[in-house]
């Protein structure tokens, strides 16, 4: 039986004529149900903010951890989609610290549109860490 990589650049009706092994498809199904549920977390931060915390103890700064782990859930799934082959560690690690430095990069220019003032020193600090990491990240993968 053919391996995913051996039918790389095929039409899909040929890779479903070679077969999928079992691992590709779990790992297939897995990457698929992590983008789903990474997704969602993004989406419904609030919500799930609010489930899980007492009355009165959510604050903003639970949001954005849950939306940086929907990223980080949807990056995971990103890295490890069969149909992209290559290096998904590093594939991973470079769309999540894109997604990552957008995302706080918004957050920055919504804090100094909204509120006047500069935002606070760890969000700059982590968006110009995570922006270092996707420029170091993106270098590797052109590299390759």
């Amino acid at each position: 039986m053919n391996t995913f990589q051996q039918t790389r650049g095929t039409s899909l009706n040929d890779v479903f004529r070679t077969g999928i092994t079992r691992p590709q498809l779990l790992r297939g199904i897995a990457a698929a149900v992590s983008v789903i549920a990474g997704f969602a977390l993004v989406l419904l931060a609030v919500a799930v903010s609010r489930f899980l915390a007492e009355p009165g103890l959510g604050s903003p700064g639970h949001v954005v951890g849950l939306r940086l782990l929907g990223i980080a859930l949807f990056a995971v799934g990103v890295g490890f989609w069969p149909a992209l082959g290559g290096k998904r560690a590093s594939r991973g690690l470079l769309f999540y610290s894109a997604l990552a430095t957008l995302y706080l990069a918004t957050l920055m220019l919504a804090t100094m549109v909204s509120t006047g003032t500069w935002p606070a020193r760890l969000l700059v600090i982590g968006a110009a860490g995570h922006g270092i990491a996707t420029c170091l990240f993106a270098w590797t993968w052109l590299r390759r």
